[in-house]
């Protein structure tokens, strides 16, 4: 099979659960197919990983941009003035002609069997390219994502900016799914979404993927009280998450368990978020790490205590695979396959959360069973060699379908 790949960015390095499931997928299906790449690069940051991306994919196109710095004086202006556009700011800066023209002018040299877009961003620019057949690969559903912080937010100026924001990506997330031949979703509960609210048939769930054989036990004991928080930080969603965590549950599990610390691991904390950190005892924020795994390694339980998102959360059966044991609220886990109790823990409110988090400290015949759990569902089910031959059959499927629809 021979794929026309768009990215919104490079795939090295993996440091975003995003990249991590797309470099895992894409790189091993590209050991099965022909697969030429096409993404948004950075010309002076991106050097190292053009060179990488060349090497991994049959040809590689970088369409060069530069972004506002998040919070930056442009951005916020950028943002402000996007409020008077039909799409939404996260996909406006996508919507470029340098990106049309050379995916167009790949799609006009090279006969492919189908185009094969990863996440909305790159979707939606080419929702006018001829070639078909088209398939989507939604990491989130975007809309909901936008929607559920617009719920959250209690600023006026912030709640007006994600409702004129989620609207937006609705109209164009409903065109995309609708007009493409195939969604690609990463859970059950995202593709029920996607159904239910853009009415469409054509849509497919693959598992998450972990690589079982670098995220194992290391057979070290984990520190007595250690949490540990992975995630991005300039993801608002996990600052949400641990700035919640910090304001509302960390004290409470201190309280109990005096020895408690909390690891926050993952690139780009804000100002915002060191301040508060530095006034919480037993805090630390390491910033970007080159290994996730001694941080968890050194955990007695991952915390995952996000109120916003959308999609999978890959930082919890990465955490699992490691054999460790996870509180994680409702949304944390959502469209994840794992029993409260049995592979994870589910909490919501503060307390509650806070009480899952010290029962799991103070009882290790607890932790050591949900751990052990957790490991095991992990290896049965969530290899990446499970999820590439799932998504290539996905793939096949459609270009078939596509195939007999063009011949009838």
């Amino acid at each position: 099979m021979k794929i026309l790949l768009t990215l919104p960015g490079p795939l090295f390095p993996a440091d975003t659960g995003g990249k991590i499931r797309s470099l895992n997928i894409f790189s091993r299906l590209a050991k099965r197919a022909e697969v030429h790449a096409v993404s948004f690069a950075d010309a002076a940051r991106d050097v190292a990983a053009t060179s990488e991306m060349t090497a991994t994919f049959a040809s590689y196109t970088p369409v060069f941009r530069s972004e506002a710095r998040k919070y930056s004086v442009r951005f916020y202006s950028e943002l402000l003035g996007n409020q008077f556009s039909t799409w939404p700011y996260f996909l406006s800066k996508c919507d470029l002609p340098d990106f049309r023209r050379a995916v167009a002018e790949l799609a006009s040299r090279e006969k492919f069997d189908l185009v094969f877009c990863d996440f909305l961003h790159t979707a939606a620019p080419l929702l006018e390219l001829a070639a078909r057949p088209k398939v989507v690969f939604e990491h989130n559903v975007e809309f909901l994502l936008r929607k559920r912080k617009w719920q959250g937010a209690d600023q006026p100026v912030r709640r007006w900016i994600y409702g004129t924001e989620w609207r937006k990506t609705w109209r164009i997330e409903a065109e995309v799914c609708q007009s493409f031949d195939h969604v690609i979703t990463v859970s059950e509960d995202d593709r029920r979404t996607v159904e239910r609210e853009f009415g469409v048939a054509h849509a497919s769930t693959i598992p998450t993927g972990v690589d079982t054989d670098y995220f194992r036990p290391d057979g070290n004991s984990p520190e007595p009280g250690r949490l540990v928080f992975v995630g991005s930080m300039d993801w608002d969603p996990n600052e949400d998450a641990v700035l919640w965590f910090l304001q509302e549950v960390f004290h409470r599990i201190f309280k109990t368990v005096p020895q408690a610390r909390l690891s926050i691991v993952g690139r780009a904390p804000s100002s915002r978020l060191r301040a508060m950190a530095e006034r919480v005892p037993g805090v630390e924020i390491t910033g970007w790490v080159p290994d996730v795994r001694p941080y968890l390694a050194r955990a007695e339980v991952v915390v995952v205590p996000l109120r916003v998102g959308g999609g999978t959360r890959i930082k919890i059966p990465e955490a699992m695979a490691m054999a460790k044991a996870v509180v994680s609220t409702p949304i944390g886990a959502e469209g994840l396959p794992f029993q409260d109790w049995r592979e994870i823990r589910i909490a919501e409110e503060p307390e509650q959360f806070a009480s899952a988090v010290v029962d799991l400290l103070n009882n290790a015949a607890l932790r050591d069973s949900i751990a052990t759990e957790a490991r095991d569902a992990v290896v049965r089910n969530h290899s990446w060699e499970t999820v590439v031959a799932k998504v290539e059959q996905i793939l096949e499927t459609a270009v078939s379908r596509r195939a007999c629809e063009t011949a009838a």
